[in-house]
Formats: structure tokens, sequence, C-alpha cells
């Protein structure tokens, strides 16, 4: 075991594996309950992040898989910072949320993607990315080429197929995934309140909580990066429904012109700005950012950033008239699309903003948010 204290576990491999997940200090742990109470969120929902971490520190999968607590967590670090022995609840926490999604997957490759090493997984990565330029750049060249020459931007949708298959299989997973959550969590907890009234409850939780956040600065920075990554990718899905249901829409060019560069430069921001901080060795630097350094934090960010880049050199190019350029970065989006989606998507930390909504819903039906 990994320092600490010794505990009697009825499967010690969960000790283990939640420790090479990140949770170093899980055998740190002896109970005190402090990561619980000082946590605002513990306040309003009836969850116990001390039980999660004592679930995992005896091994008791059943009860692990089906906790909701570690996906109550929003890492805003007051039980780190408080621990009374130094232990890091917050890391523990997200380990045991990769050691769910290893469990909930059906398929293995999400075991392989959390446990593999960061050039394990870049080669991978890099393995796939290499076969979707091949298809852009070879099979589809002289299209491109013969597109470009009119000198208009058409997305014909040929070029939309190869990224189109890989969304569909993405999706398959996560559906097939989701529910394997759901049917784990929702065990042995009884609905109480109905689906609308659950979301206005989740709803309701969720801006007084992040509106109380706002306040500590370590905390907005956060927060508003994950907004910013949301809202990035919320605008380019609705302008992805916007092309195939209304394309006249983009003829208001100052509309959408406004959408695109506001969809491209919130994701570049919020993607942007963990990553150079992860980069970096500023002291001002919150610990959050040098201590979530897994190789799975890493490539939720190194998977998307260029995804974000190719989005704004796109349009660049297209409003100066660089046709060619345009294309030529959107054929490099398509193809980091295609990796993205087939493994950080579908198995990698991508995959907790799923399994997060599953687990509010479940605990809003169930009445574990206090005051409902």
């Amino acid at each position: 075991m990994n320092g600490g204290s010794e505990f009697i576990s009825v499967n010690p491999d969960v000790n283990r594996t939640v420790i090479t997940l990140g949770g170093k200090s899980l055998l740190e742990c002896y109970q005190c309950g402090s990561c619980t109470a000082v946590c605002p969120l513990s306040e309003a929902l009836d969850v116990s992040f001390r039980r999660a971490i004592r679930y995992t520190q005896l091994g008791v999968e059943e009860k692990i898989l089906g906790d909701i607590s570690p996906w109550s967590c929003n890492l805003h670090g007051d039980c780190t910072d408080s621990c009374p022995r130094g232990a890091s609840p917050s890391e523990i926490l997200a380990a045991i949320r990769r050691y769910q999604s290893i469990k909930y997957d059906w398929t293995g490759i999400a075991k392989w993607w959390n446990n593999s090493s960061l050039m394990a997984k870049l080669f991978v990565y890099s393995a796939l990315l290499a076969l979707s330029l091949l298809i852009f750049f070879g099979y589809y060249w002289q299209k491109i080429l013969s597109y470009a020459s009119t000198g208009k931007l058409v997305v014909f949708s040929e070029l939309l197929i190869p990224v189109a298959v890989a969304f569909f299989v993405s999706l398959v997973f996560l559906a097939s995934n989701g529910y394997r959550a759901y049917k784990f969590m929702s065990k042995d907890k009884k609905a109480k309140i109905g689906f609308i009234k659950s979301l206005r409850v989740i709803a309701s939780f969720f801006m007084k909580l992040e509106t109380e956040a706002m306040g500590v600065p370590h905390k907005r920075e956060r927060i508003l990066e994950h907004a910013l990554i949301l809202i990035g990718i919320g605008l380019f899905i609705l302008l992805g429904a916007l092309y195939l249901i209304y394309p006249k829409f983009f003829d208001y060019e100052v509309i959408s012109r406004a959408l695109i560069y506001s969809a491209s430069l919130t994701l570049l921001i919020g993607v942007g700005s963990p990553l150079i901080k992860r980069l970096g060795s500023s002291e001002k630097t919150h610990w959050y950012y040098k201590r979530f350094t897994h190789s799975v934090d890493w490539m939720s960010l190194l998977t998307l950033f260029p995804i974000a880049v190719m989005a704004l050199l796109l349009f660049i190019f297209y409003d100066l008239s660089m046709i060619l350029y345009a294309y030529i970065a959107f054929a490099l989006l398509l193809s980091f699309l295609i990796p993205f989606l087939l493994l950080e998507f579908a198995f990698g930390k991508h995959t907790h903003w799923l399994y997060k909504v599953i687990a509010y819903y479940i605990g809003a039906r169930a009445g574990y948010f206090r005051g409902e």
C-alpha cells in the first residue's frame, strides 16, 4: 500500500487501482469527516464524501459504483485546504470517479484509457489522427481543391461522413455506458419527486452554489473555464443544428459571424487557460492545476485544444477570402474531431459530464436535496 495506515479491505485491488488513478492519499484519510463538513455543497445536498472514501478504503465495489457523492464534487478544494492529515479529498474523489467510469464501461476501453500512460494515449490518439488526415488529405483532397477553386466555402455532406460515423459510434458507447451508470447509481434509491421538479431543483441548486463560489477568486477562475468550454461546445452544436435545419440562417452574416466567433473564442479560452496554467510554473497558480496532472487530465485538454484553434482559423481564413486555407483548416478540424470523439469524448474525462448529470438527477429524484 502507498503510505498512511493499512486498512482491512475486502478487495485490496480497489485500493491499489484508485491510488494508481490519482488517489495517492487514499490511505491517509482517517475518516474525521472534515471534508464533508467544510464543503458548501453538503449543506444543500445529502451526500457524504467521507463515506465514499471509506467505501473505497474497504474495497466495497458495489457501494462505490452506486454512490453519487464522488460525482457531486465540483473540485472547489475546500476539503483539501482544510484536511488535518494533509490528504487531498478532491484528488481521491476524482480518482474514485475514474474508477467508477471504468466499471460503467462495458467495452474495457475506458479501463485502458484511464490506466495507460500519457505517452501511450498520445500514441493511439496520433495513430487515429494519422488515419483521419489520410482520409481528408488523401481521399477527399481533390474534391477539396475543386470546391476551393469556386472561391466559396461549401460544406459538402460527403466530407462530414467520417465525423458523423465517429459521432454515432461514440454516442452508442456513451448511451450504453450511461444506462449502466444509471442502473448502478439508482439501485435502492426510490424516486420521491417527478422529472420536471427534479430539473428545477437541480437548476436552482447549481445557481445558488456557483453564485456563492464565484465570490472566491480561485474558484471563480475554474468555474469560468468550465463554463466557457460548455458554452463553446454548446454554440457549435447549435450552429451545426442550424446549418442542417435552416441553412439560410447563415445569410444573416452579422448574427451568424457573432455566434461563430463567440463559439470559437470561448472554447479556445476555456481550454487554453487551464492548459497554460498546467504548463506554467508560477507560484501564484492554484494547487488544483499542479495536483491534477493525471494523464486523463492532460488528454481532456490536449485533444480539445487543436479543435478550438482550427475552428477559429477556419473562420479567420474565410473572412480574409483565403478559401483554400479555410478548407485546409476545416479538414484539420474534422481530422482532430475523429480521435477526440472515439477516445476522449466516449471514454475519457469528458464522459464525466454525462455521469455527473445522471448522478444529480438520481439524487434530486430521491430527495437528496435538502429543503425540497
